[in-house]
């Protein structure tokens, strides 16, 4: 192919494909297996992706040892179900671990799963079926690990999971590149408990923590570069509203607030040093486990025990329900893109439908 087209062309060309189409074409020749397998193809192909929406689904409601499968959807395709009230898909994968386990957290379309049997995380590609395991955190059985959270360092071009622990007050930090953990300090003042797992956002890990028995509560964040802890200071009403989840939406950190004097859910986004209302849904006491933003502008809500559900911000109509055509109910979603990360370190995931 490169007595016809130059290289720079084919390499424009192929960072626009799907993952699918380019584990096959690696083995069309020795270079082209080298270009596609290489960290600057796979950054480049990973910032030219389009951005798609994970469901995780269950077979069962009450049972959390049911079976886990998850569907995929781009975009546009959600936007358009979105509209019609309801999503119809047939085409569903099993996860590649036991039937009991949490998401930790997503970056780059690889997903930090941990299994609740075991004290192990497993980082997991579904583009490419991919999963590597990761060696348990030092002292798991005998330290109280409180939060977690996983992230892309930029600066080292490597994944890391992050294990907060509430008995001695460190923290431990899993580098993927050399596979070992390291043990750094927790930042003062100290927490007694964090509420949730950490979203990551450019680089930078979010838990909302707490302290002195709920008395004190902040956002806490951890430079996934500099290994450095920061604050953010949560709005001076927490007395009259609760937390119920944590997202990113318009490319900042957010909050889902119950407000308990006015009965009504809101989300605040913190953007310049401050935080502000973008969104009062009016669920009510409904609460609000995560949120995302598609491209059409329309929120996309996960209610607990009550469904998938869209919220119009212009029309401010309280939020509907959205059908999906699946033998499951809906547990959570996320949103991903489609990559090339863990190419060559991870082993192939045993999945019923492999690529």
């Amino acid at each position: 192919m490169s007595d016809y087209v130059c290289e720079e062309l084919i390499v424009e060309i192929f960072t626009r494909l799907p993952p699918k189409s380019l584990l096959r074409f690696r083995s069309l020749s020795k270079s082209l297996f080298n270009c596609i397998s290489s960290p600057d193809f796979i950054r480049m192909h990973t910032f030219r992706s389009p951005k798609k929406v994970i469901f995780k689904h269950g077979n069962s409601l009450y049972n959390k040892d049911t079976e886990k499968f998850y569907t995929l959807f781009k975009e546009d395709e959600l936007a358009l179900c979105l509209e019609r009230g309801y999503i119809g898909t047939t085409t569903t994968v099993p996860y590649p671990c036991s039937t009991s386990f949490r998401t930790v957290g997503s970056c780059n379309g690889t997903f930090c799963l941990k299994t609740n049997t075991k004290k192990g995380f497993s980082l997991w590609n579904p583009s490419i079926r991919r999963k590597l395991n990761a060696p348990d955190c030092p002292g798991a059985c005998e330290l109280h690990l409180g939060g977690t959270g996983f992230g892309f360092d930029r600066m080292s071009d490597d994944y890391k999971i992050v294990c907060l622990s509430l008995m001695r007050h460190i923290t431990f930090v899993y580098a993927v590149k050399t596979g070992t953990w390291c043990e750094i300090a927790s930042p003062r003042p100290e927490f007694d408990h964090v509420l949730y797992e950490a979203v990551s956002l450019n680089g930078v890990l979010h838990w909302e923590v707490h302290y002195f028995k709920y008395l004190h509560s902040y956002i806490l964040t951890f430079d996934l570069s500099s290994h450095v802890f920061g604050m953010i200071p949560l709005p001076a009403s927490t007395r009259h509203w609760l937390t119920t989840g944590v997202t990113t939406i318009q490319g900042c950190f957010a909050l889902i607030s119950y407000i308990r004097d006015v009965d009504d859910t809101c989300i605040r986004v913190w953007r310049d040093a401050s935080w502000s209302v973008v969104f009062k849904l009016g669920t009510g006491q409904l609460p609000i486990d995560g949120a995302l933003q598609p491209n059409n502008g329309d929120l996309l809500l996960d209610i607990y025990s009550k469904g998938l559900h869209v919220f119009n911000p212009k029309t401010q109509v309280p939020p509907r329900v959205i059908n999906i055509n699946v033998a499951s109910r809906e547990m959570h979603f996320h949103q991903c893109i489609e990559t090339l990360h863990l190419l060559d370190i991870g082993d192939t995931a045993c999945e019923k439908n492999p690529l």
